[in-house]
């Protein structure tokens, strides 16, 4: 993903209720340049970089999601997995796909020990797709999430790359032969090779 990506997704983040469900260090909608100012640091390139985002396009051509691997630290070898998917194409799959190819790549490509992510405890979709994914609840900030004038947890799951690489065959058994990853440029061409 580039800086310039960021105009074709950005009407996602102006829906305040619906940003809300996903992030909660955005504490107003933001305009298009204060967006492209907060993902600089993450968007660009370094030669141990400490992120790494992605964007899905949908077959016609539209954003469909986004999802990386945010604060990465190699000496720990960990980082953070953030995902959001447009409202139009959730309950498709899109999610655990990002995910898949997400996990993949650190603990694989990167060699990482583990990953974290974290959601409103009410958001039952992230939930049932990490607990697909292997994730486990490791903890909460309680009341951490303010949002539509209630306070909700804030859950933290995690997974190893040992969960991971239990779980790896039975979530690739699962997928339907339909799905298919595409990175372009290609590194690779199918979430399960």
């Amino acid at each position: 993903m580039s800086l310039d990506d960021i105009s074709t997704f950005s009407e996602w983040f102006w829906d305040f209720k619906d940003v809300a469900l996903f992030e909660r260090s955005s504490p107003i909608p933001t305009n298009l340049d204060a967006m492209k100012g907060s993902w600089k640091k993450s968007l660009e390139y370094a030669t141990n970089p400490t992120a790494f985002w992605f964007i899905a396009i949908s077959a016609d051509g539209r954003p469909a999601g986004i999802a990386g691997l945010e604060a990465i630290n190699y000496i720990h070898g960990d980082a953070i997995v953030p995902a959001f998917v447009g409202r139009q194409f959730r309950r498709k799959g899109l999610a655990t796909a990002m995910s898949i190819s997400l996990l993949e790549l650190a603990f694989r490509q990167l060699r990482l020990y583990r990953v974290s992510t974290y959601y409103r405890e009410d958001n039952s979709a992230t939930r049932s797709t990490l607990t697909s994914l292997g994730f486990q609840e490791e903890g909460r900030f309680r009341g951490g999430w303010f949002s539509d004038g209630k306070r909700r947890d804030v859950i933290i799951a995690g997974l190893l790359s040992s969960e991971w690489e239990q779980t790896r065959k039975s979530v690739f058994e699962a997928l339907t032969q339909n799905s298919k990853v595409v990175f372009k440029p290609t590194c690779w061409t199918n979430a399960g090779e």
